[in-house]
């Protein structure tokens, strides 16, 4: 069943835990911002409305906040964001435009996310993707950034990271084969900070 129908792009979808929403992104308005819809594509309304790119947007375990990457500050150095689904009340999580931030995951507990993050100070070749973890308060009216943990240390990639449904194991894409290919890999989680 097709779910949307407008000119551009509409992709980056992801359900709610309830299964009653999806957040996407979209570039119906002129760039690609944050759109919510019920799960049969009714009832649209957009949450984010910001120049240049914002998507890759995750629901919260508890459904009252997206977490997302955006470039708006400057061109592809992407940061994170968090932005409650009434659209209200937005919080940026990073803020280093020599960094470049993306694909955030909540772990299933609401206490933290995982992403992948590269320096590109140095330029695009030595740029490295590694995961790193990020302690968060969520409270009904305000989503607060803690502690950042570093997970991998490697010049290999390591990206899109998510955690089991019972956040026990973490899975992400690493190029760290002999070949350098992309392959799926699946590892037992322990937060860092964890005796």
């Amino acid at each position: 069943k097709r779910l949307t129908d407008t000119d551009g792009y509409d992709a980056e979808g992801s359900y709610s835990s309830d299964g009653k929403h999806i957040v996407f992104t979209s570039s119906r308005d002129g760039d690609p911002d944050l759109y919510i819809m019920d799960a049969d594509g009714s009832n649209v309304r957009q949450i984010v409305n910001q120049p240049g790119y914002d998507g890759g947007p995750f629901f919260s375990p508890d459904d009252k906040w997206v977490i997302f990457r955006s470039d708006r500050h400057k061109e592809h150095m992407l940061q994170l964001f968090a932005v409650s689904v009434d659209g209200k009340t937005e919080v940026q999580l990073t803020n280093n435009l020599d960094e470049v931030n993306w694909c955030p995951y909540f772990h299933p507990n609401g206490k933290s996310i995982i992403w992948s993050r590269a320096d590109y100070s140095q330029g695009p070749s030595m740029a490295h993707f590694n995961l790193f973890l990020m302690d968060i308060d969520i409270q009904p009216k305000s989503f607060k950034a803690g502690a950042i943990h570093q997970i991998t240390h490697s010049t290999s990639a390591n990206v899109l990271p998510v955690f089991s449904p019972d956040g026990t194991k973490v899975m992400l894409t690493s190029t760290r084969t002999p070949d350098g290919s992309s392959q799926l890999w699946i590892a037992d989680w322990k937060h860092p900070a964890a005796k």
